[in-house]
């Protein structure tokens, strides 16, 4: 009786573990579940809010909860999106910085004298800097002073280096025995134009005063 037993309990055994065999097999071939949640939120629109924020502030005055809250995400997300408040800002600025190159090596590049090159890369700063919807001034200049951050304040000082170095190597292919004098007027004027950018002048103003920006620097018989 006991070993008729036994056969019985082997037997079951064998059943429930071939019932069991397609239950492993399906599970080992499952994929794997997919790991935390897309993003929910435009990352463009969001730096956008975040520009904004700096243009208004500067760099010290935006908390984490003014970027979260003009994004309408959550500290974690935006963690996930932007890694922290410096990364995000020098993100921004880095975009900012390459529209500004790619106007001066523009100019240098389509105008037919340096007269007139100078004079492109004023009007559009001048576009650029005005005061507009309660912006103004350039980011690079203005957004990051009194940074207390000293990694953003060396990217930033990289950045405006980067600026006089593509000035310096335009101006150098006409005027090479001008070119530190050229260099740094145009620099003052950048400088000026996003003050009073900064200050609210608007955008006519503002291309008016560049227009007449060079003047002191041309020869009245022989501009530049």
């Amino acid at each position: 009786m006991a070993r008729v037993n036994q056969i019985c309990k082997v037997r079951a055994m064998s059943e429930a573990a071939s019932l069991d065999a397609p239950v492993v097999e399906a599970a080992a071939q499952a994929p794997p579940k997919a790991r935390g949640r897309p993003r929910g939120f435009d990352t463009t629109w969001a730096m956008e809010q975040a520009r904004a924020l700096f243009y208004l502030r500067g760099y010290d005055r935006v908390t984490l909860n003014d970027l979260t809250s003009a994004m309408a995400i959550n500290p974690p997300s935006f963690y996930a999106a932007f890694g922290n408040k410096a990364l995000l800002f020098i993100r921004i600025a880095d975009a900012y910085s390459r529209a500004l190159l790619d106007d001066i090596r523009g100019a240098f590049e389509d105008e037919p004298t340096l007269p007139d090159a100078l004079e492109s890369i004023l009007l559009s700063a001048a576009r650029r800097f005005a005061a507009q919807e309660g912006q103004g001034g350039c980011l690079i200049l203005e957004a990051a002073s009194n940074c207390s951050d000293a990694g953003v304040t060396a990217h930033l000082r990289k950045a405006r280096l980067s600026i006089a170095a593509a000035l310096y190597r335009g101006i150098s292919r006409t005027a090479p025995e001008r070119v530190v004098e050229l260099t740094d007027h145009v620099m003052m004027l950048l400088a000026g134009f996003s003050a009073m950018g900064r200050d609210g002048m608007d955008v006519e103003r503002l291309m008016r005063v560049a227009a007449r920006a060079l003047q002191p620097l041309c020869d009245p018989s022989e501009r530049l």
